[in-house]
């Protein structure tokens, strides 16, 4: 089963991750979720979701409350197969003078899937995640981090905009999905999750590009590269230096950083 390669509107997924969060936190807290059969009602302060637009909640909610997942646990010999509702009722409470709730009731049979969805992902993943606008940012994130967080990731273009459920008759001209999409969506994971990737063409169909092949770094590891080169620069310059050069270089620097005789 697979819950978040649906296609969602940002409130709906924002509705989803903010349900994720307090699962999480509720995970970290030990809390009693329940039996098998029982159903899981989180809630959060609607507040959270920074959307104030009544009918775009509104719909939200009720999207969320239709959405199916299919499963099928066939073997042979012996067909298991369905769908599930996973959020069988999705509230909105507001009263004047007292901060907005949303309640959503997880189905019984989804218990085990949200739950095994919050503990995949850490708080901060979560919180930086809500921070991001665009639904394209938020859908790349979840699949570079699935498929490109260990080793380069090569996918043919068209099937890219599937999975970010653009329509692919969408951007045909490649340069502006490039621009518009990849590289906003570059920004703003850089910006607000600390993830910086990049992509090189990896097919062409004549002129036209058809596959791209994604690396990600974090940004511990880019400072550490940074710091490498740094220091390789360094090194090659002090090499370069005459014996004079570099007495000259150490009594320079003693004398602008105050250092003393041990320190040196």
């Amino acid at each position: 089963m697979n819950f978040t390669r649906q296609e969602f509107l940002a409130v709906e997924k924002h509705i989803v991750l903010l349900t994720l969060l307090s699962l999480k936190g509720k995970q970290g807290m030990k809390a009693d979720f329940g039996g098998k059969n029982e159903a899981l009602e989180i809630t959060f302060n609607a507040s959270e979701l920074k959307e104030t637009n009544r009918e775009r909640i509104k719909e939200s909610l009720e999207r969320l409350t239709t959405r199916k997942i299919h499963f099928d646990y066939s073997k042979p010999g012996h067909d298991y197969f369905g769908f599930i509702v996973p959020i069988i009722s999705a509230k909105y409470e507001g009263k004047k003078g007292v901060n907005s709730e949303i309640t959503v009731l997880i189905n019984p049979d989804a218990k085990k899937l949200f739950l095994e969805l919050s503990n995949g992902y850490s708080t901060l993943d979560l919180q930086a995640i809500l921070s991001l606008k665009s639904n394209y940012s938020i859908r790349l994130y979840e699949l570079l981090s699935m498929k490109a967080r260990n080793e380069p990731w090569t996918i043919e273009v068209d099937a890219l905009k599937n999975l970010l459920d653009i329509e692919l008759g969408a951007y045909k001209n490649f340069n502006l999905f490039e621009t518009r999409i990849l590289k906003y969506t570059q920004n703003e994971l850089a910006e607000h999750c600390g993830v910086f990737f990049d992509w090189e063409v990896a097919a062409k169909d004549r002129k036209k590009i058809t596959a791209l092949t994604f690396t990600i770094r974090d940004r511990e590891k880019l400072n550490r590269e940074f710091l490498t080169e740094e220091t390789s620069k360094t090194i090659d310059y002090v090499t370069s230096l005459g014996d004079v050069q570099v007495a000259n270089k150490v009594r320079s620097a003693c004398q602008k950083y105050t250092l003393t005789e041990k320190q040196i």
